[in-house]
């Protein structure tokens, strides 16, 4: 009876089940996040705190990274070196956004079956612009091209992106800037438009149901890099009945794409209160 390779299976079996992945390359990049997340410098008991580690382990590694200038020691304060700083810039060139997050975007085109599109703030902060989008095949569908300028106030990715500006860039937007109205269902009363930004900012999506356009709708979500900053609103946009009538299956898929996108940029979710 032939029993070898069956026995040789079973042994491979059980050494992929009870591998377990070497501790110190995992603790390395947490200790590498941390001190990105954080450009001023930690001390060791505040670095230990965080990352829940032994201190000599702590000290070995900080050691071992120190001589690589991947950690510097500034009179009792850890921060990155010259060596991590290149090769974060190095991750930027390979991942430039907005092309590192084009696969969520098509992923989220997919499970909506609606055009996906991402927007930024124009450079005078006026206005949004559409940076990538992910069209669907449907017949009936939203389109719109890459470049195109949309108002802040009167669509889905617009008011994503304004209510998550700080306090003293909303007051300026709304004290110069007027509110025109695009269709009758567009905001022109600035305190409504402040009630909804601070419901916007609570809840995490941003929603325009023909107050751009007659027979448009869209929910967008936004976001944020890891200063916590707003960098991007992502949206789907489609028919304002398709949009009406599956208003919480895209809102829960565009709050989570939104989500990803910011984690991918660095975001860490206690930093947003």
């Amino acid at each position: 009876m032939k029993t070898g390779p069956r026995r040789a299976s079973a042994k491979k079996s059980e050494e992929n089940q009870s591998f377990t992945p070497p501790r110190a390359p995992l603790r390395v990049m947490n200790i590498l996040e941390e001190l990105a997340s954080d450009p001023m410098g930690v001390v060791l008991a505040r670095l230990r705190e965080r990352l829940n580690l032994p201190k000599t382990t702590l000290l070995s590694l900080l050691r071992a990274l120190e001589e690589a200038h991947y950690v510097v020691n500034a009179k009792g304060l850890y921060r990155l070196g010259e060596a991590a700083l290149r090769l974060s810039s190095l991750i930027a060139v390979s991942f430039p956004f907005p092309h590192s997050v084009h696969d969520l975007l098509a992923e989220l085109m997919i499970r909506c079956n609606e055009t996906a599109m991402l927007a930024s703030l124009t450079e005078d902060g006026q206005a949004a612009v559409y940076i990538d989008k992910a069209e669907c095949q449907r017949r009936i569908r939203f389109s719109n091209f890459i470049g195109a300028r949309r108002p802040l106030h009167s669509t889905s990715v617009g008011k994503a992106l304004l209510a998550f500006q700080d306090s003293a860039f909303v007051k300026h937007y709304l004290q110069y800037n007027k509110l025109e109205a695009f269709v009758a269902g567009t905001i022109t009363e600035k305190a409504r438009l402040q009630r909804e930004l601070v419901q916007i900012r609570a809840e995490g999506v941003a929603t325009s149901i023909e107050e751009h356009s007659e027979g448009i709708g869209a929910i967008a979500a936004p976001v944020l890099d890891g200063l916590n900053i707003v960098v991007a609103a992502v949206s789907v946009a489609g028919p304002a009945d398709r949009v009406r009538a599956m208003r919480e299956e895209y809102t829960r898929e565009v709050r989570q794409t939104g989500r990803q996108m910011s984690l991918l940029l660095g975001w860490k979710p206690e930093l947003t209160k």
